[in-house]
C-alpha cells in the first residue's frame, strides 16, 4: 500500500490490503440526508454515498468497517470518529457507537467535545436547541484499553518516578471547516484534525482516512509532518483534493 496517496475506491477495498496504521482519524457520513425516495434527490450531501440508509443499514455498515480497522491498526492504535445526529433521528448516533462496542473489538475510551465557530442552520422545532458542539469519540479495542497511545506532555515526575502529565480538557475548538466548498457540502475542518493528531500520534505516524473526501485529513497530515492514506468514492472529491495537496506542498516548498 503506498502511503501519502488517496485511493479512489471504496474503504473496504483499501482495507483489504492496508496494515501497520498507526491511527484513523475520519468523519463519516452521519446518515442524516432528508429522504426524497430519490438517491439523486435525498443524498445531497455527498456525490456517490447514500445518506438516507435505515438505522439497521447504517450500523451494519459502520460495524463492518471497524470490523476492518481491527485487521490494519497496529497495537496499541486508536479510531478518531468524528460523529453527530439530526435533529429528526437523535437516536442512532447513541445506537451506532453502542453496536461498535457490541459487535466488534473496539469500545470508547474516551469522548471529546469538538465546538464549532457557527451553527447553521438554527434549529427551528420549539423543544431541541441548536447544536453548535459535534462529538469525537474515541475508540480502542477492547483488550488495549488500558494501553492505547495518547501522548500527553509529561510535565513533572513524583519522588517515586511516576509522571504528572499536563493538563488536557476533553474540548476542543475549532473552525467548522476550511473553506465554502462548491462540490461539497459537508467538509471538515484542518485545525481539528492537526489538534488530535498532536495528541494522539507522533511525527512520522501514518494515519488513515476511509472517507477523505476533499483531503481535509491529508492537509493536516502534510502540515503535522505525518503520512497519510486516504480513501474515497468519488472521483471528483478526490481530484479536489490532489490539487489542494499540490498547493500546500508548493506552499511549504515557499516558506
Amino acid at each position: 500500500m503506498e502511503l501519502n496517496k488517496i485511493y479512489n475506491e471504496d474503504c473496504l477495498k483499501t482495507m483489504e490490503s492496508l496494515r501497520d496504521i498507526d491511527c484513523v482519524l475520519t468523519s463519516p457520513p452521519y446518515n442524516t440526508s432528508r429522504k426524497s425516495g430519490k438517491l439523486e434527490d435525498s443524498s445531497i450531501r455527498y456525490e456517490t454515498f447514500n445518506d438516507t440508509r435505515t438505522d439497521e443499514e447504517y450500523m451494519d455498515w459502520t460495524c463492518g468497517i471497524f470490523n476492518a480497522f481491527d485487521k490494519c491498526l497496529k497495537k496499541n492504535g486508536c479510531v478518531l470518529y468524528n460523529l453527530s445526529y439530526s435533529s429528526e433521528n437523535v437516536a442512532l448516533m447513541w445506537k451506532t457507537v453502542n453496536a461498535v462496542m457490541v459487535r466488534t473489538p473496539f469500545t470508547i475510551a474516551d469522548s471529546i467535545i469538538w465546538k464549532k465557530q457557527s451553527a447553521i442552520p438554527n434549529n427551528r422545532t420549539p423543544n431541541k436547541l441548536t447544536r453548535i458542539c459535534e462529538f469525537v469519540f474515541i475508540f480502542c479495542r477492547k483488550t488495549e484499553f488500558d494501553s492505547f497511545l495518547c501522548y500527553k506532555e509529561i510535565e513533572s515526575r513524583c519522588p517515586s518516578g511516576q509522571p504528572n502529565y499536563k493538563n488536557y480538557f476533553n474540548f476542543i475548538e475549532a473552525p467548522n471547516n476550511d473553506e465554502n466548498c462548491p462540490i461539497h457540502k459537508a467538509t471538515y475542518s484542518t485545525m481539528l484534525c492537526r489538534k488530535l493528531m498532536l495528541l494522539y500520534t507522533k511525527e512520522g505516524d501514518t494515519i488513515y482516512d476511509p472517507f477523505m473526501g476533499t483531503g481535509t485529513t491529508a492537509i493536516a497530515c502534510i502540515r503535522e509532518k505525518r503520512n497519510y492514506v486516504g480513501s474515497e468514492l468519488s472521483s471528483r472529491y478526490v481530484d479536489w483534493a490532489e490539487k489542494r495537496i499540490k498547493c500546500e506542498r508548493q506552499q511549504l516548498t515557499l516558506f
